[in-house]
């Protein structure tokens, strides 16, 4: 593979540039600096800078392992042999189903994927986006051309069904075959499902005004018998709870089974109710007709349905007019699905025998008393002529006649976007993210090009980034707070990341400008947004990973105009509120409730949890006992923090930053892949829970957390190193085995870390170059460096990096050693809820009870307070036994049943062998017992320091009255007691 490739092509694309720094070691002409970050240009901001995807390879080690499972999955997905011979295109045919049924075209027999992605689910699309960037990170890493192969043939076919669209966009509005000439097909909500393209009549406003008495009537003709789709349903322009109530409608039928008529200027509607059903596939008249207070709903020509009606049309004032679809559809009422033909607006009541005579035919009573008649009989097109002769002409909205804009791409029509900007919240019959689905497929289609070479999947995202612009900057402020408040139904994804990502490669300025301002288009500046610009945390109860992605895209927005301070300052806000306030000790954040907290019991798991809320959003005395329940976050949440994380890095590079990506990638991620391969399921997590005997669930084809988990694995090489803005000096970030090839330098890192507890870099160069080296958090003591076998007189302090500056050859050895030590993590809200951490690396221990795993420690402490004391090492890397359990690092990858954290359990002041016989209960004002406080000094320089310790701290314990002078005294004589049994 030409690993120059991807820099040619984004300089001929007219990606930001910037001069190069000089090479280490040489000099040469200045060009523009392309350096990607899973395909996003280097913008200038940037102190701290990645390197192409292509750039560093992975050798042997878990990491690896863990990555070439994907590998295979991404080869073996969805293959064929027909006739014997093997057809590796049925797995991309599979990602491209949904498409292809959407854009009219043959989806060649393949069976939809499944799971979120069914053919009638409204998240279907994201997978194949996924999956496109699955593709393109695996050629990027590998050159395998299986991989290039699969994802130019799903990149075509993409772009075969976005010019499907747009020709089915530009073709009128049909006229189908009506109960007398021709009729309108409105393409509503199908089963529940927004699968139609949410067509509706608009109607005049004011054609109503006045009415006292009146006649609406029409034939319609259901394709699905959809409880609340509206007939008609005109009503008070706006979008408050007040204006909701000032409206009337005719329902296609309801809870009881016929239609509905009901009117309302307030909290009370008056209805009228028909038991006379109408049937899917069969035309049927209905008429509403009021006259005085009596209301009848008439089904062919039939009464089948009175009811008192004191209200009028007069009643409620200017009106807008809707034909097939409902004025407030965040109650979740549907669009019609069917067709109608004859639709008349009479200007008083008609009698039981003038129904029933219009029934027959339309013109049976003629137009002296018609307000508005649409017959539908016109040309093909968006306008619908009243027959009346008073000029009420209706208009046709609908996915046709020109209206939407050709770059549309989705593997479902345009009615969820739709129906978002007009507020409906999700739910089954609702609609489910769909500019989250569309940000999946846009950023696979920008990995794509920027990580294979495709320019077809530029040019097609560059038409979805010019229709996204179409919609939404028409869309008010106001109305954009409200859309990305809703839950689930707001939850875009990143896709202000991908529209300041276009803005970054556009020449245009206009274009450029364009994408730009679409791309704040985005901002949640309702509540969560100026909160964090505040520091101000708003996160209890919202949902994690609608929300981490977005500060990913303002921190995006910000990059593409720096003045624009308070985009970057929101996202460093948000990192804090998150970590470490809402992370779990394996490094996911939010997600688990417990009841008594002021939450209902099975509380959502996606949501944040209460600020400092750890131990207590662990406990699972009653929820259910099932593994799909649990929290202890989504994996796609980590995948998205971890993504946060390492660009907040690229600003500001504050080790700290890195220790939590180490966190979370070796703990959850790599936890996150099953140790088997499998060519049908990415076998991945969705939740990789917390709470007491939780196991994990592997598989998750179709999933947003099985998308995620596509490409977790694929990209472990994108933050071992980095480079500074000048190219003077790299990063080592992670301690993974790689290959980094840097212009002028090669540097191999050999390691099987975190098996092992060191790490050797080999540098083949010649050149002046600074390696910043990390020295990670969770170091206690022991960090040592030489360079070819010499030791570095080098200050190593945990939580920094470690400088080496000099002038490099080539064979030149960096030997790092990084010993582990055990140590317990502490929950913020109790000290008593503990995980045990060796090294980096969390150890649950293995025990499918539900129940608290219950561990003490103290007694078994020698002067050095160190665990092993009390934690024995197993045969295998990382492997301990304490107290008749197994501890076992998460990325073992089997569905073992675990305890991530356990219940520290320190009854009586035990030293050594000797027990004072005084209780330990006692905590001070921040949740630690006494022995919690005297072996905070650990390690004892003797027995004599130790002894002393234990004098300060049961001074202090007496004094506040948690120990008496008898239990003082107690105390001292054990602690001087124990030092034969204390001895390390």
């Amino acid at each position: 593979m030409d690993k120059d490739l991807s820099r040619r092509r984004v300089l001929q694309m007219g990606a930001l540039s910037a001069a190069l720094p000089l090479l280490p070691g040489q000099a040469h002409a200045a060009q523009p600096d392309l350096a990607v970050l899973n395909g996003f240009p280097s913008p200038g901001s940037w102190v701290v800078r990645p390197f192409d995807l292509g750039q560093v390879t992975l050798g042997s080690s878990v990491f690896r392992e863990k990555r070439d499972r994907l590998l295979y999955f991404a080869r073996e997905y969805g293959p064929s042999v027909v006739g014997g011979v093997r057809d590796d295109m049925r797995g991309p045919d599979r990602m491209l189903r949904s498409f292809r049924v959407n854009a009219g075209l043959d989806h060649k027999g393949a069976n939809p994927i499944g799971s979120w992605e069914t053919p009638d689910g409204n998240l279907r699309g994201h997978y194949t986006g996924h999956f496109l960037t699955l593709l393109a990170q695996s050629y990027a890493s590998t050159g395998e051309q299986i991989f290039k192969d699969k994802l130019d043939y799903m990149v075509t076919t993409l772009g075969e069904c976005q010019d499907a669209l747009a020709a089915a966009a530009r073709r009128p509005t049909p006229r189908v075959a009506g109960r007398s000439g021709t009729a309108v097909r409105l393409t509503g909500t199908p089963n529940g499902h927004i699968t139609g393209d949410a067509d509706y009549i608009a109607v005049p406003a004011g054609v109503t005004n006045g009415l006292t008495d009146f006649t609406v009537a029409t034939w319609v003709n259901l394709a699905v018998r959809d409880a609340d789709a509206r007939i008609f349903d005109f009503g008070k322009p706006g979008d408050s709870a007040a204006d909701s109530k000032v409206r009337m409608y005719l329902a296609a039928h309801t809870s009881t089974g016929g239609p509905r008529f009901a009117i309302t200027t307030g909290n009370a509607e008056q209805r009228v109710d028909a038991t006379t059903q109408l049937a899917a596939g069969t035309w049927a008249h209905v008429a509403i007709t009021k006259a005085g207070n009596v209301g009848t709903i008439y089904v062919d020509g039939v009464v089948a349905g009175t009811g008192t009606l004191s209200l009028s049309p007069a009643d409620l004032g200017a009106t807008t007019n809707w034909i097939g679809r409902a004025q407030f559809p965040q109650t979740n009422i549907k669009f019609l699905n069917g067709t109608l033909d004859e639709f008349q607006i009479f200007r008083r009541a008609l009698a039981g025998a003038e129904v029933a005579s219009v029934a027959q035919n339309a013109s049976a009573v003629g137009t002296t008393d018609l307000v508005a008649w649409y017959r539908f009989d016109e040309a093909p097109g968006p306008s619908i002529v009243d027959s009346s002769g008073r000029g009420n002409n209706a208009e046709f909205f609908g996915a046709t006649d020109g209206r939407r804009h050709p770059g549309f791409l989705s593997a479902y029509t345009e009615a969820q976007f739709i129906r978002l900007e007009e507020f409906t919240n999700y739910s089954g019959a609702g609609i489910w993210a769909p500019y989250y689905t569309l940000h999946k497929i846009t950023r696979g289609l920008l990995d794509a090009y920027h990580l294979a070479g495709s320019e077809r999947a530029l040019d097609i995202v560059r038409k979805v980034g010019d229709w996204v612009h179409s919609r939404l900057s028409t869309v008010d402020r106001d109305r954009l707070n409200r859309m990305w408040s809703l839950h689930i139904a707001g939850e875009y994804g990143g896709m202000n990341e991908v529209m300041a990502h276009l803005a970054a490669i556009e020449n245009d300025p206009a274009r450029k400008a364009a994408y730009l301002k679409t791309a704040t288009c985005f901002d949640n500046r309702r509540t969560v947004f100026p909160a964090a610009v505040e520091n101000r945390d708003v996160l209890r109860g919202i949902h994690v990973n609608q929300h981490v992605p977005q500060f990913i895209g303002y921190l995006r927005v910000f990059e593409q105009n720096p003045a624009g301070r308070e985009y970057f300052t929101a996202a460093r806000n948000f990192w804090h509120m998150v970590l470490p306030h809402r992370m779990f000790s394996h490094g996911s954040a939010g997600g688990q409730y417990a009841a008594g907290q002021g939450y209902p019991e099975n509380t959502n798991a996606e949501l944040f949890q209460p600020r400092d809320d750890i131990a207590g959003s662990l406990t699972y005395q009653t929820r259910p006992q099932t593994d799909t329940d649990g929290g202890g976050g989504e994996t796609c949440s980590t995948y998205n923090l971890l993504k946060l994380t390492r660009n907040l890095f690229f600003h500001d590079p504050d080790p700290a930053y890195m220790d939590y990506y180490e966190r979370g990638l070796l703990n959850h991620i790599l936890g996150s892949r099953q140790d088997v391969n499998s060519a049908a399921e990415p076998m991945v997590t969705y939740f990789l829970p917390a709470h007491p005997g939780a196991t994990r669930g592997f598989g998750n084809i179709g999933t947003c957390c099985g998308g995620t988990g596509l490409e977790n694995h694929t990209k472990y090489q994108d933050t071992i190193y980095f480079r500074s803005a000048d190219g003077k000096t790299l990063y080592v970030n992670l301690y993974i085995a790689s290959t980094l090839r840097w212009e002028g330098f090669t540097v191999t890192q050999e390691t099987d870390f975190p098996r092992e507890q060191k790490s050797t870099l080999t540098v083949n160069g010649r050149g002046r170059l600074e390696v910043k080296l990390r020295v990670p958090g969770w170091i206690r003591k022991g960090f040592a460096v030489t360079i070819n076998g010499v030791a570095q007189d080098v200050k190593a302090v945990a939580g920094t990096y470690l400088s080496l500056n000099r002038d490099w050859s080539p064979g030149d050895r960096i030997e790092i050693s990084m010993p582990f030590s055990l140590r317990i993590e502490r929950a913020i809200d109790d000290p008593a809820v503990q995980s045990l951490f060796y090294g980096p690396l969390v150890l649950p221990a293995l025990n499918s009870s539900r129940s608290w795993r219950t561990f003490s420690f103290y007694k078994h402490l020698k002067l050095d307070g160190d665990l092993r004391a009390a934690v024995n090492p197993l045969g295998q890397p990382n492997f301990f036994a304490t107290q008749n359990h197994t501890l076992r690092p998460l990325y073992i990858g089997i569905d073992d049943a675990h305890h991530i954290y356990f219940k520290r359990v320190e009854p009586t002041v035990v030293f050594g062998s000797v027990d004072s016989g005084v209780s330990n209960q006692a905590v001070d004002e921040e949740g630690f017992s006494f022995l919690d406080r005297v072996w905070q000094a650990a390690p004892f320089e003797n027995h004599a320091h130790f002894v002393r310790q234990v004098g300060d701290v049961s001074a202090q314990w007496q004094a506040k009255g948690r120990f008496t002078r008898h239990d003082r005294q107690a105390v001292l004589i054990a602690a001087s007691q124990a030092q034969d049994s204390m001895r390390t």
